[in-house]
């Protein structure tokens, strides 16, 4: 039997996680489904994950609205540990932090030698976590966010209550910049490489400088 773990990105749902679920999964708004979404844009009973030659299987169960992976429409389609599905308007990552880390491990390996040595090097330590089967978050964390080795940092305690909220718009604006550039991203099967629209690209390098602005003003309020 296999397993699966959901996150969702984006959507009435955000932030909630499905972890290590038994296959068979059925995605829907339904109750009966192992995971209910709350969005009226996705079908009753939406979609289903199985597994099948130590593979994960996503069928979409002629949803009315369709199902996207990777920025892609499918019907059936296999899916791997970082991939995107994207369902009405919620947006859902296959695989845990370990899960993924274990994927971009397999990803740096077979570069080329010579071709991009951080990339190599990164898959040869990533190899040597994932051969011991590593659940630890921390232990990649540092070569993924070398500026960030235990992850993010924690959230600011006794904030006010309109303290709150502003953080919260903050951080939604964050989130809905990476959500739409991600939403239009694209990486076809058989091709490791992820495209992204201009635009999209923009917004990302956009925002990187909006928030190194944000950074400043708070160094130096003056």
């Amino acid at each position: 039997m296999g397993h699966v773990t959901l996150r969702v990105l984006h959507g009435t749902d955000r932030g909630r996680i499905f972890d290590h679920l038994p296959t068979p999964v059925t995605i829907g708004r339904e109750e009966g489904n192992s995971i209910q979404l709350n969005d009226e844009r996705i079908s009753r009973y939406h979609l289903k994950l199985q597994e099948d030659n130590n593979k994960i299987v996503l069928t979409d169960l002629e949803s009315t609205n369709g199902t996207k992976v990777n920025g892609e429409d499918i019907q059936v389609r296999i899916v791997r540990d970082g991939d995107l599905i994207s369902v009405g308007r919620s947006l859902l990552l296959v695989g845990s932090h370990s899960d993924i880390d274990r994927r971009i491990a397999e990803i740096a390996s077979r570069v080329p030698s010579g071709e991009d040595g951080r990339a190599r090097q990164m898959g040869e330590r990533l190899q040597r976590i994932a051969s011991h089967d590593s659940d630890v978050v921390e232990d990649v964390s540092g070569v993924r966010s070398p500026l960030l080795p235990g992850g993010p940092p924690p959230l600011p305690g006794r904030l006010s209550p309109a303290q709150s909220a502003e953080l919260c718009e903050l951080l939604n604006y964050v989130q809905t910049v990476l959500r739409e550039a991600t939403e239009g991203a694209v990486m076809r099967p058989g091709n490791e490489k992820v495209e992204i629209e201009f635009p999209n690209w923009q917004s990302m390098l956009d925002l990187q400088a909006r928030l190194a602005e944000m950074l400043r003003a708070i160094a130096d309020p003056s």
